[in-house]
Parts: structure tokens; sequence; C-alpha cells
């Protein structure tokens, strides 16, 4: 990424903190990463799954002294502290999102950010070069000293776009109850060399035997970027469909962009177009979409499935 380094600030940050011995163990038999790797100054990407195998939340996770921060999308804290609660019943194991409240930065350019005393550093992530994680009390002195210091904020719209662009599936759009971890883009998110956890048996099986009935895309519109939720069918069947749109977005560098599925049968580089409209109903430019492989954007990225489940 070239020009100016870049930053972006949610608030409030999603975090939940896991406290007590049973912590590692805990979070072990329930989620789909190895916890046992988790290093000092690493983290970890994962995934919480129902028995049936599908989704309920996706997070990122950090040793932190004595206990491990989870880091996800805000609207799923309530949801992630119900689901590992009910788990947690004659453990020594306390799960709660920390008080005060933080502020998270993630920084976009092609180089961290200097450490501050004030900031929790996560490390790289798709098209993060690093995440800060800051006390809502010391956010703002922290936001001036990144602005002086020659960081550009960005608005939410340019950073759904560069989500987009690297191919980061997100809870709530691409990553919900109706998704298995594969078909969700969350391989990377998944250890193959652990044992039991929630949902194994069922992600092992498919992983095994089965076949994917759709997979993560990414999207590229000649137009305008398509509607969230809009279907798309494949040019000379346009009654059955071939994908959907999760996420789009306009691009300032690559133009209006999108993520969502398309089915097995849909190859690479192949144009789909809005589920129902024949070549004759069209009326002016149609709304085309090209399909491209979800890959991920640097090395920085989650490695791809089968290798190590460490982010470093």
């Amino acid at each position: 990424m070239n020009g100016s380094p870049l930053l972006y600030r949610l608030s409030p940050a999603g975090v939940l903190d896991v406290s007590g011995s049973d912590r590692t163990e805990f979070l072990q038999g329930l989620t789909t990463n190895d916890f046992r790797t988790l290093a000092p100054g690493g983290a970890l990407w994962s995934a919480a799954l129902s028995p049936t195998g599908k989704v309920l939340f996706s997070f990122r996770a950090a040793s932190r002294g004595d206990r491990i921060r989870i880091l996800l999308a805000a609207g799923r804290v309530e949801r992630a502290a119900s689901h590992f609660g009910k788990y947690a019943v004659f453990r020594d194991v306390r799960v709660e999102p920390p008080s005060p409240s933080f502020v998270r930065f993630d920084f976009y350019g092609p180089e961290s950010p200097a450490p501050r005393a004030e900031a929790e550093v996560w490390p790289p992530f798709f098209e993060h070069r690093a995440t800060w994680v800051v006390a809502e009390g010391d956010a703002g002195g922290v936001e001036a000293a990144l602005l002086a210091g020659g960081f550009r904020p960005i608005a939410e719209e340019e950073a759904e776009a560069r989500r987009i662009e690297a191919g980061r599936p997100a809870d709530g759009r691409e990553v919900d109850e109706t998704r298995t971890a594969d078909e969700a883009g969350l391989a990377g998110a998944v250890s193959t060399a652990k044992g039991c956890y929630v949902g194994q048996e069922v992600v092992a099986r498919m992983r095994t035997y089965g076949r994917l009935p759709r997979r993560l895309v990414r999207f590229r519109f000649p137009g305008a970027p398509a509607r969230e939720g809009e279907r798309l069918a494949r040019i000379g069947e346009p009654d059955r469909e071939a994908g959907i749109v999760t996420s789009s977005a306009r691009s300032a560098r690559s133009g209006p962009v999108g993520l969502g599925y398309a089915g097995r049968d849909v190859e690479d580089g192949e144009t789909l177009t809005v589920l129902g409209r024949k070549d004759a109903e069209r009326a002016g430019e149609p709304i085309l979409a090209r399909v491209e492989p979800v890959e991920p954007s640097s090395e920085r990225a989650v490695p791809a499935a089968g290798g190590p489940s460490k982010i470093a």
C-alpha cells in the first residue's frame, strides 16, 4: 500500500476477556483454532460453531497476562459472552467485557506505527498493517498524536472497501449461522491438528467426504456496486440462482467491488447477472458481476487451509 499511512477508528471496540486457570483448555474445546499454540505477542483467528457446524461468530484472540483477550465485531460481544457463559459452569473461567471500554484503531500502510505505552498492539491481519486497542479515556490523545504524526483518518466506507478488496469475511455479512467455516472463508481460522471441539465432527466430515455447495468469492462490477442481498444468475440461466452479494462498496483503487457467495459450479472469471433479468429486458447498462477467487491479500494475511493456524 502506497501513500500516506491510514487509520480507522472503531468505537466502541468489541472486546471480551476470558480469565481463570482453565481459560486455555476452555477455549480449546469450544473454538476452531488451537489455543495451545497461542504465544505472547501473537494472535489466533478462530470461530465458535454450533453443534451442526454453523458459525456463531468469529474473532481474534491474544494472550494478555492472566487472561485471553478476544477481539470481535462490537455487535457480537453479547452473543459471544452468552455462548461462552453457558459452558463456564464448574470451570475456573470468567467471561466478561473489560471495564472501562476500549477503542480500536486499524492501520493501513507500508509500516506499523511506532508503539505507544497506552496502546495494546495486535499483529497484522488481512488488510490491516496493525491494530491497536486503547482504553477509551486515552483514545483522544492517542488519535491526536497519530494525526500529528502523519496518519490520515479514513471513513467507514473506505475501510469497508479495503476489507472487501482483501477478501476478509465479516460477521453479520459473510459470516452468520447459515454458513460453515470453510464456506465462509474461515479455513485459516480452523486448526487441522487439534482434537475435539464443538462442531468439529461436522467440519471433519465435510472436509473428508463433502463438497461445499457454495464458496466465498470477490465480485467486480462494471458500473455501480450491486446492492447487498442482490441475487445473481449465470448468463443464459436467468432464473437459476448462482450467487448472492453480501457486501459491496466503491473502492477508490479498484472501482465497484463486492463479496458474496457463488455456487460450486460457477468458475473463477465467470460473469453473472441479476437473477431473473433476461437479455431482452435489459434497459441501459446491465448489472453484471465478474467472479474472482478470494485469496490472502499479502504475506501478512492469515494462512490458507492446511497451513499453520497462528498469526505471527
